[in-house]
């Protein structure tokens, strides 16, 4: 039965809104893997306007096991007929076990569970017919599946109505035990994990002692209370325990389980080409970090002030970008925490730039925002720069000194700034942006690589650095 004529029957015979067709709708496209699952014909049913009987929506049935041979969709379900439906469209209340005889004349237990919109206003009925010939002979056993069939209805209610993907769970094994942890139903998956593994039917026997080794089943669902992981010859399997509850006591459980040894190859595989790009970074780092003492080593040959100044700045440079392959090195995601980054930048300035008459008051403040690789060389650079300007041109000839660095993300931008107590500039900013070499490079990287924008003012004594860019590391992650 398709959505539209769903819609149409609703339309016709039904006061249901819009809202609660759609429910309807959803819940029609999943039943006929309920249905071949549990072995069950299901139905749909919608009250009608007169608010007494219903109409038939949907039915799906298991493939060659059906208790109708002729599609009853369209028909009406009057209440005369069909007590255990207008109860339940009555009361909102489940029947179960409610036996009858199908049109066929065969000896059926019906099950019919409330269908319910999120007012939690009854809406329709989901209703199980489970053949009963052989279980009529065996009252306990027709007592048991009629009660396992109420919890997958419920579980299909459930799912529906929170949309989960139900499909996920129907692709599972499944075992399905009672009160004594005998297997009474497995379904073909389950049926061949088990023969594999003991080489036997699964019908019938002990699953506690047959796949693990617990002695109760209350012991069995405590260890299958959370998801479990297991390895049964060789592959990986992922095992759940739904418990079946009868009037208050513990009934039996299903058992849900899926293999998940692709999964495990995969995470392997991705858990190896970390590794190897974590030894990149830590080889790109070591590098960076050897340049870095053989310009140490040229500048020392240089009694020139200025020479050593650029040989200084260049190597601050090259350390910067280090740190951020450094701590690439150290883990496993392809982020980084900005104020991380900017404290080890700080820090390195601290140990290089400081004179030790000076009394340095310096501190990264803010928020701790994760960014991209791709931001993580640029920004390094950009931070480098922006404290080296306030060591260099700021606090280099006070005695007491005071360096910030704020990190504060609002509707979506990033705004990095530095302050510092230094003077005035002799110069207007956008003259100081021209002559000095690094606020060159920042407005370069600003601009090109992270589409941002960078200024310089002067507020309440402090200069004051801004650079603000979009934070897009939710895109790029």
């Amino acid at each position: 039965m398709n959505c539209i004529t769903i819609r149409d029957l609703c339309i016709e015979y039904t006061n249901l809104t819009e809202e609660d067709i759609k429910i309807l709708e959803s819940m029609a496209l999943q039943i006929p893997n309920t249905a071949e699952m549990t072995g069950t014909d299901i139905f749909i049913d919608a009250p009608l306007k007169d608010g007494v009987d219903a109409v038939v929506l949907a039915w799906a049935s298991p493939k060659n096991r059906s208790l109708y041979r002729h599609s009853v969709v369209g028909e009406l379900a009057l209440a005369a007929s069909e007590p255990a439906v207008y109860q339940t469209l009555e009361t909102g209340e489940t029947c179960r076990d409610v036996r009858g005889v199908s049109q066929e004349g065969i000896p059926i237990a019906q099950t019919v569970v409330a269908i319910r919109n999120p007012a939690d206003s009854v809406i329709g009925t989901l209703i199980m017919e489970r053949d009963i010939s052989d279980e009529l002979r065996q009252e306990e056993q027709v007592e048991f599946l009629t009660q396992t069939a109420e919890r997958l209805s419920n579980t299909l209610m459930h799912l529906s109505m929170t949309g989960s993907q139900f499909e996920n769970w129907v692709g599972n094994g499944i075992f399905v035990l009672n009160k004594y942890s005998k297997i009474t139903y497995v379904n073909k998956k389950a049926a061949k994990i088990y023969q594999d593994f003991k080489g036997f039917a699964a019908l019938g026997q002990d699953f506690l002692f047959g796949m693990f080794n617990c002695s109760t089943l209350n012991e069995l669902l405590d260890t299958l209370q959370n998801p479990a992981e297991f390895c049964i010859l060789d592959k990986s399997y992922l095992f759940e325990a739904y418990p079946l509850v009868t009037y208050g006591d513990l009934s039996g459980c299903v058992i849900s389980f899926r293999d998940i040894t692709d999964l495990r190859e995969k995470e392997r595989e991705l858990s190896a080409k970390s590794t190897v790009i974590r030894e990149i970074h830590h080889r790109v780092k070591n590098n960076l970090q050897n340049v870095a003492a053989l310009l140490r080593l040229q500048m020392r040959r240089s009694d020139l002030d200025i020479v050593k100044a650029e040989f200084s700045a260049s190597v601050n440079r090259i350390i910067s970008i280090a740190m951020v392959h450094d701590v690439f090195a150290c883990q496993n995601c392809d982020s980084v925490d900005l104020k991380e980054l900017s404290q080890r930048i700080l820090s390195a300035l601290l140990e290089s730039s400081m004179s030790p008459e000076q009394s340095i008051k310096a501190h990264i403040t803010g928020q701790n925002l994760h960014l991209p690789s791709i931001k993580a060389v640029p920004l390094a650079l950009v931070i480098n720069e922006l404290l080296t300007n306030s060591f260099k041109h700021g606090i280099r000839l006070l005695d007491k000194g005071i360096i910030t660095l704020d990190i504060i993300e609002i509707k979506g931008q990033i705004h990095l700034t530095v302050r510092d107590n230094g003077p005035d500039p002799e110069v207007p900013f956008d003259k100081v942006k021209q002559r000095r070499l690094g606020l060159q490079i920042v407005d370069s990287l600003v601009g090109e690589q992270l589409d941002g924008e960078f200024r310089m003012e002067r507020i309440e004594g402090m200069t004051v650095v801004t650079v603000s860019f979009p934070n897009s590391s939710e895109g790029q992650l």
